[in-house]
């Protein structure tokens, strides 16, 4: 009975170590894909921190580059008011000028109809004294 009870024995720690070596064989592969599942999660971190990182840097160039095109639109805005200025003082000067021809023009009307009274009295003149003249001599 005590071979039987030791032989049962035995079979039961054949089983016991055949459940052990299948159990450890079984955590040996749920470790490996423990560790893969890992490793596919670490690179997976990675990629969203390197997407993460791109994503920032990108957004920093465009806010960078609205920053520019910003300041370059007050730029030209402020050329834009300094041409409207100048516009504004040119054409002023110009109506100034029209008015100074205008009045150039109006004195040089003046100035014209002044010489021909001029010629006017120059010949009446040269005929007084003509008349003049001959009545010295006769």
């Amino acid at each position: 009975m005590k071979n039987a009870q030791l032989e049962e024995e035995k079979s039961r720690s054949l089983e016991h170590l055949k459940t052990i070596v299948q159990l450890r064989e079984s955590l040996k592969q749920e470790q490996a894909k423990t560790a893969e599942m890992a490793r596919k999660m670490a690179e997976q971190d990675a990629k969203a921190k390197d997407m993460a990182a791109l994503e920032a840097n990108e957004l920093a160039r465009k806010n960078a580059q609205r920053e520019e095109e910003k300041r370059k639109s007050l730029d030209l805005m402020k050329t834009i008011e300094q041409l409207r200025e100048s516009l504004k003082q040119e054409q002023a000067k110009t109506a100034g000028m029209t008015d100074k021809i205008t009045a150039q023009e109006a004195k040089a009307r003046e100035l014209a109809v002044l010489e021909a009274k001029v010629k006017e009295l120059t010949e009446a003149l040269s005929k007084i004294a003509a008349i003049a003249a001959a009545g010295e001599v006769g």
